[in-house]
């Protein structure tokens, strides 16, 4: 129980006083100063005092100050109604009292959590003895008072039953309070010790259960210490004179052994009415943790002096804000400083070095005081007076603050490496000390000291996080030793514990469980350090939590695992390498195709089943790929186990880490044997096609020449017979008229029109024939000025039919003009010639652009974005069935006496379109109208 807690303790029990006596006056007791405890009041009050100066910022404690004074008020109001006989007024002024005392009661455990809650890190050894005096003194008053208060009942014999049921619970409080105090309260009776009572803290002290303990006699019930406590316990007895034992030490047999146990505790004699001593209320508290504690302390600051001083490494420590010399180890005396001990000891260190006051170090020192932060520096430069004249030194030096219990900086240790030699090489070491210092914080690792005779432990605050703590939490052995899992308690961590006590190297790996029910890795090492029995007394050793890395290698196991078995199951050759290339795993089928062992490959290398013409090559490649780090790939012949080579297709490509650094090379061989041959049979195949191909161009060649000089003699041969048949038909007909019968003429009639028909029909083949792109030149043209030539041309029989054409803006776009010209006019045409004769041709000619994925037409990769010309007529249409059979040559829907025509017409148009790497649609219904799409790319 620390400081705070017993004084808090006190003053609720001089508040209980208070409160009982209080209840004592109610109940007819005479009422004045002893009465109502007013010396209570007093300490209470100056206890207050000392708190609310101390704590004024608490609003708690003001409170609380407030309610006292006014139980000390009403207090003094009723002792002078008594004096003065107003008792009318009396009764009120108690019904005040007691709703200020439990007022009071409230307020103090408030200020209580509040206090502690702000002095939660203040901690030291209380000085036991005395508070405990005081507070179980008040006690006894408590238990005195209770007798005086049962004879007053009995005495006014006022509501016998009441009283006695007052009485019994006053004495239930009374012995629950001992029972649930924080301190260990036993009461023994009679010259032999007889243990009347023993609250929980006392039985956990002595290890013993209520029911084995209390009733006997103290030295049958604890036999291990009469020798020590008997004559004490006597001279108690016999004197009535209390006995205050600090730190006393016994041996005491609990948890399963005799162990010497520290105890601060009081023997307080109890008395009966008459003054007889009838026995001892034992007041005790552990201290042997706060003892214990002390001496590892005191024997770590001498095993750290002596550490500091054989130290290779120059440490001295400085004392207080002027830096008194402390401790110089010999390597700092000998090297740096260049004098004795008795020369530097206990003197300020500016005075024996005054020549640092110019440099950086006092500042740095002042810094390190005032702030209680460490400081260190690597190739400092340092000038230091000598008997040998001022030397100029490099120096790695490290400030850490020393810290007292009550956390302010005592002084400051240093520790001082000399590293002048390697000035020249100032930036290799300070690379070094980098890769040193992140190393070190990486590992993250926890340091412990365990005492091997009372298993204490010291430990670092990464442990406290190791185990899922936080830094203020305090954990012992036995409770670290709980959190370890149970399938590694026996089998590893105690097996490991038993043999580092035989070899001294302590080292496990191990899992433990957190609060929060996780599990994590563990990795200690330590080392046991014997006496001079070669009896172990102490381990040392760091901790550190391995759970990513155990997770890691997991990891990396698994997935080779599954690689593994991926790699077996698969019917290519899996294989992997080192970064330097050298193969050092082969799937199961490597095994199987070549019919080798792991060894044999191992030891006579994976070339002697590549073909013998391949080596060189695949050498060659391989190295060129480790050196480039590009993927390995080529295409060579193994030799199966039945000694048959076949092709295979080998891929490597290289694994990288973070950094792009190769790690490893994973390659697979694919067996293209069938595929290989395959290829070349196609490759002979397709030099075949090419002659084959190279012929019918030829032949295509020809006969487009022979086309071509068709369509000359169509042009001239041809049409040159037909009009001389036109010109003699018509001078007969003009001299022979008026003598041609009806008959005669119908003749003549039909021989000029099958000669016109055919004339058109020679025009219209001759302009299929010439409708050829790689004949023509495109060029920049505006389509809005074509149409409107057409238009022109056309304008006789528009005004004959009254059609009305509305066209928007057309493009400029690469085209060959004259055949968008006759585009135009073929279709125009038809769509005259096509009309409704019941009502006026109407045509609406529109441009917009268009992307070819939402075109139903299969365009090929000319371009992505068509200009879209779409002409509409209001005509007689056309069967939808009939969409695709219009553009083709000599195709008409309509008897020649219906319509004229050759239908040659559109199949130029399509043609034309084709030139122009588009294409041409039609849609129509019959009755309806019909509408022509052109498509032509949006660049050409």
């Amino acid at each position: 129980m620390d400081m705070a807690t017993l004084e808090f303790e006190q003053i609720k029990t001089r508040h209980i006083l208070f409160k009982i006596r209080l209840q004592s006056v109610i109940k007819g007791s005479a009422i004045d100063d002893t009465s109502l405890g007013s010396h209570h009041l007093a300490t209470i009050e100056k206890w207050i005092h000392e708190k609310a100066e101390r704590y004024i910022h608490i609003a708690a404690v003001s409170e609380l100050e407030r309610v006292h004074a006014k139980i000390q008020e009403c207090a003094e109001k009723l002792i002078a109604l008594y004096k003065n006989s107003i008792t009318e007024e009396i009764g009120e002024v108690l019904s005040q009292l007691e709703v200020l005392t439990e007022k009071f009661s409230e307020l103090l455990e408030t200020v209580e959590k509040e206090i502690k809650a702000q002095d939660a890190e203040a901690s030291g050894i209380p000085a036991i003895p005395k508070e405990i005096t005081i507070g179980y003194q008040e006690l006894l008053e408590l238990h005195e008072l209770i007798q005086k208060q049962d004879e007053l009942v009995r005495a006014h014999k006022i509501n016998e039953q009441r009283a006695r049921d007052e009485v019994r619970g006053t004495e239930n409080k009374f012995r629950s309070t001992v029972m649930q105090a924080p301190v260990g309260i036993t009461i023994l009776r009679g010259p032999e010790f007889v243990i009347e009572l023993a609250n929980e803290t006392y039985l956990q002290i002595v290890d013993r259960h209520e029911n084995d303990f209390v009733g006997k006699r103290l030295f049958d019930a604890l036999p291990e210490v009469k020798t020590a406590v008997e004559p004490l316990l006597n001279e108690v007895l016999q004197t009535g004179r209390s006995y205050y034992g600090n730190e006393f030490a016994v041996n005491l047999k609990r948890f399963g052994k005799i162990e010497k146990s520290y105890f601060s505790f009081v023997y307080q004699a109890l008395r009966e009415h008459d003054g007889r001593v009838s026995g001892i209320i034992v007041v005790a508290t552990d201290v042997t943790t706060q003892v214990e504690a002390r001496y590892a302390l005191q024997q770590s600051e001498n095993q750290f002096r002596n550490l500091a001083a054989q130290s290779p490494i120059a440490m001295a420590i400085l004392k207080g804000k002027d830096w008194i010399i402390d401790m110089a180890n010999e390597s700092l005396l000998k090297k740096l400083w260049r004098r004795k001990a008795h020369e530097v000891y206990g003197k300020k260190l500016m005075d024996v070095f005054p020549e640092l006051k110019d440099q950086q170090f006092p500042a740095q020192l002042n810094e390190v005081y005032n702030s209680g932060r460490a400081y260190k520096e690597n190739e400092a430069v340092a000038y230091i007076d000598g008997k040998d004249g001022t030397r100029k030194f490099y120096l790695d030096f490290e400030y850490a603050p020393l810290f007292e219990t009550d956390g302010t900086v005592s002084g400051i240790m240093v520790t001082v490496s000399d590293v002048t030699e390697k000035a020249e090489s100032r930036q290799q070491i300070k690379d070094a000390v980098e890769r040193l210092s992140l190393a070190t914080e990486g590992t993250q690792l926890a340091t412990w000291d365990l005492n091997l005779v009372t298993f204490d432990i010291i430990y670092s605050k990464r442990l406290l996080k190791i185990f899922g703590y936080d830094e203020d939490k305090i954990l012992t052995h036995p409770e670290m030793r709980s959190h370890v899992h149970p399938d590694d308690i026996h089998s590893v961590v105690e097996k490991a514990f038993e043999k580092a006590l035989l070899t001294g190297i302590y080292y496990y790996e191990a899992r433990i469980i957190r609060p929060d029910k996780s599990v994590h890795w563990i990795r200690t090492h330590g080392k046991v350090i014997f006496d001079i029995h070669h009896a172990p007394v102490r381990m040392l050793g760091t901790m550190m939590d391995v759970t990513e890395e155990k997770r890691y290698k997991q990891a990396i196991e698994e997935s080779e695992r599954k690689f593994r078995m991926l790699a077996d199951s698969m019917p290519q050759l899996i294989w992997t390498a080192d970064a330097q290339g050298n193969l050092n795993y082969f799937s199961q089928s490597v095994f199987d195709y070549a019919g080798l062992t792991n060894e044999q490959l191992m030891n006579e290398g994976w070339l002697q089943i590549v073909h013998p013409d391949d080596r060189e090559e695949n050498v060659r490649l391989w190295k060129d790929a480790l050196a480039t780090g590009k993927p390995f790939i080529f295409e060579h012949r193994f030799r199966r186990h039945d000694g048959v080579y076949r092709w295979q297709l080998s891929r490597a490509t290289p694994q990288v880490d973070a950094d792009e650094v190769i790690q490893m090379w994973v390659g697979t061989s694919t067996d293209i044997n069938d595929r290989k041959l395959f290829i070349d049979e196609l490759e002979l195949q397709v030099q075949q096609r090419t002659r084959e191909l190279h012929l019918t161009n030829e032949n295509l060649i020809r006969s487009n020449y022979e086309l071509a000089q068709f369509a000359y003699v169509a042009s001239h041969d041809l049409q040159e017979p037909l009009r001389k048949i036109q010109t003699f038909v018509s001078r007969i007909a003009e001299s022979k008229e008026s003598s041609f019968s009806a008959k005669d003429k119908d003749y003549f009639n039909r021989v000029q029109n099958a000669s016109g028909r055919m004339q058109q029909l020679i025009q219209d083949l001759l302009s299929f024939s010439r409708t050829n792109a790689s004949e023509s030149h495109f060029e920049i043209a505006d389509v809005n000025a074509i149409l409107q030539n057409v238009l022109e041309q056309l304008a006789e029989t528009m005004d004959q039919k009254g059609a009305v054409i509305n066209f928007s803006s057309l493009p400029t776009v690469r085209i060959i003009p004259y055949q968008f010209e006759q585009l135009f006019t073929n279709i125009i045409s038809n769509a005259l010639k096509f009309s409704n004769p019941e009502i006026a041709p109407r045509i609406d000619i529109a441009c917009s652009t268009v992307s070819s994925e939402t075109i139903q037409h299969s365009v090929g990769e000319t371009t992505s974005t068509y200009y879209q010309i779409a002409i509409t007529d209001n005509g007689i249409g056309f069967d939808p069935q009939f969409s695709e059979r219009i553009f083709q040559v000599f195709q008409r829907l309509h008897g020649r006496n219906e319509y004229e025509g050759t239908g040659i017409g559109l199949a130029i148009c399509k043609k034309i379109v084709e030139n122009h790497h588009g294409f041409i649609k039609a849609i129509g219904e019959p009755g309806k109208g019909a509408t022509f799409f052109i498509y032509i790319p949006a660049t050409a």
